[in-house]
């Protein structure tokens, strides 16, 4: 039986994954388990963390503490160009496309932030060819990158697999089989508004948690009858600013952010939960389609928002003058969250993902191992 480790987007807030994932591979490790998971499935930020582990499956001890470490030491002109000029060139490229109408003849699509450098670390940190290497080697069955196709309206899922998997086909969702490449991890990353899209063939290609209604299908559809998810939200969080006020443009960003990158994950997981429950009651003999998907998941047991506000010093000081412009840092919390690639909140997010994981380091075992249990609200009782 297949067990996939899925990752969410967040932005910055995929540093607690790398801390969570690298407290997964020790338990793992005590119980005798080399590898945990055949399939490995990744959205945003979350398609870097299973890219460069896949691209290491041979040793994943090592790349579990190496993956917490470069998060931990994280800085974040390494991953957009926040220097205050490059801020103030890009800013003033998007008023002037808006002001003009494009009456200059600029056609490149205007993107608030330049994260080429991050193309720069991922191919750096990530040697792709590896990817097809650990497949052919049976350390790792099959990995999955999602995007979204600006030229179709389309989800789409790139997968690469060890055996030939039939693509899918469902309302509004593709798949395609592929070698994954930098290109794929970069078009997965692309932020509305924030980063531009990425040519891949003839489409354009953008972030994954666009339409993205059933993150957790892919898994599924390479073969993975447990699931184990590490989301970048807890299941309670903080409501910055004032309920009686008009909420900033800061607020409102967040909550946009909150609703791409975030909500679907927990709607696919309650959907599945409830597929669960309903196979639970069926009579012995009862034929049906369909079948229980064992499911655990993991959660900061902080609000992410308000460590970010505390952490908001550490923003690099053209970026912070940016945001105060779009309100009050408490407002602003949950969209800084996603933008401070900085060492002094990532590493604090590792830590967390760490201390969460192993505060459910018995739960883990048993789901792990072969006695697993269906998800159910126990699976999260020191979630916050």
């Amino acid at each position: 039986m297949r067990t996939a480790l899925v990752l969410t987007g967040g932005g910055a807030r995929a540093a607690y994954q790398a801390g969570a994932v690298k407290a997964i591979y020790e338990i793992s490790e005590s119980m005798g388990l080399k590898q945990p998971f055949q399939v490995m499935t990744g959205t945003s930020a979350g398609a870097i963390n299973v890219a460069y582990l896949a691209s290491h499956a041979d040793n994943m001890k090592d790349a579990t503490q190496n993956l917490t470490k470069l998060w931990s030491e994280l800085k974040t002109n390494l991953i957009f160009k926040s220097d205050s000029l490059s801020l103030l060139q890009m800013a003033l490229q998007t008023f002037l496309a808006l002001a003009t109408g494009r009456v200059l003849g600029n056609k490149k699509t205007p993107s608030l932030l330049d994260n080429s450098p991050l193309r720069v670390l991922i191919e750096r940190e990530i040697n792709f060819q590896n990817i097809k290497t650990n497949i052919g080697l049976g350390h790792l069955n099959s990995l999955a990158i999602e995007v979204m196709n600006y030229s179709t309206g389309m989800s789409c899922t790139f997968f690469q697999a060890a055996s030939e998997i039939a693509r899918w086909e469902r309302s509004n969702r593709i798949s395609l089989a592929t070698e994954i490449l930098s290109d794929h991890v970069m078009a997965s990353l692309g932020i509305p508004i924030l980063f531009p899209p990425i040519r891949i063939g003839d489409h354009y290609f953008g972030d994954g948690s666009l339409r993205n209604y059933t993150p957790l299908s892919p898994a599924i559809k390479l073969g993975a009858r447990k699931l184990l998810i590490v989301a970048v939200r807890g299941a309670k969080q903080a409501v910055g600013g004032d309920a009686a006020t008009t909420p900033s443009l800061g607020r409102v960003a967040g909550l946009a952010l909150n609703s791409v990158l975030l909500d679907a994950v927990d709607i696919d997981f309650e959907r599945l939960s409830r597929v669960n429950e309903t196979v639970q009651k069926l009579r012995p003999g009862v034929e049906t389609p369909l079948k229980p998907i064992e499911v655990f998941m993991i959660r900061p047991t902080m609000d992410v928002g308000s460590l970010a506000e505390k952490e908001v010093h550490a923003i690099p000081w053209g970026l912070r003058y940016l945001l105060r412009g779009l309100g009050d840092p408490r407002e602003s919390a949950d969209l800084i969250s996603y933008l401070l690639f900085e060492a002094s909140f990532t590493a604090k997010l590792a830590e967390l993902g760490y201390r969460d994981v192993m505060d459910q380091a018995d739960e883990i075992r048993q789901f792990l191992g072969t006695d697993a249990i269906l998800s159910s609200p126990q699976n999260q009782k020191k979630s916050a």
